[in-house]
């Protein structure tokens, strides 16, 4: 199946092995046969690909990066880590989820333009979406509601439910 997917993790050297985020197999692991297929991708790279299954197995014949979202912000690259981190911990294994595939690469669209808040809101609904969040009636509201207005409270709110994700001892890989 030709496709569109994000490299979580790039193995090479050591290994050629690559983690994406496929649009529709999900979370996939597969082995590059070519060195320098592998050495080409970096992690959080958007990639055309085509995956094929193989029983239990998946294998890339075809791959071209098409965007890797550097910016010159430090944040930014922190942010992008942060993104592929929760992906890599937090997603089931070959499992499609295309509402997380797509609201990674909307973050990615929008990247130059978000705000330390947007930021915040992003991950928090990324946890939304693989089922890890606080049941906090005020915080799903302002993640879903993305409100533009943000006070000092309503900052206090994202971080103690960014703390509470990352702390959740959920993890599927």
């Amino acid at each position: 199946m030709i496709g569109h997917a994000i490299v979580l993790k790039n193995y090479f050297p050591k290994k050629n092995k690559v983690t994406i985020l496929h649009e529709q197999f999900g979370k996939v692991s597969f082995f590059v046969h070519e060195k320098h297929q592998a050495a080409r991708l970096c992690n959080g790279a958007l990639i055309y690909c085509e995956v094929v299954k193989k029983q239990s197995l998946y294998q890339c014949n075809f791959i071209d990066a098409y965007f890797v979202p550097m910016h010159g912000n430090v944040q930014d690259l922190y942010f992008i880590h942060d993104i592929l981190k929760i992906c890599l911990q937090f997603m089931p294994d070959q499992m499609g989820m295309i509402d997380v595939f797509y609201l990674v690469t909307e973050i990615y669209k929008q990247l130059d333009q978000l705000q330390g808040c947007q930021k915040k809101i992003y991950l928090l609904k990324l946890f939304l979406y693989l089922g890890i969040f606080p049941e906090n009636k005020k915080l799903y509201q302002h993640v879903m509601q993305d409100d533009q207005l943000h006070t000092h409270d309503s900052d206090v709110l994202l971080q103690q439910g960014l703390r509470y994700c990352w702390n959740s001892d959920v993890n599927y890989s």
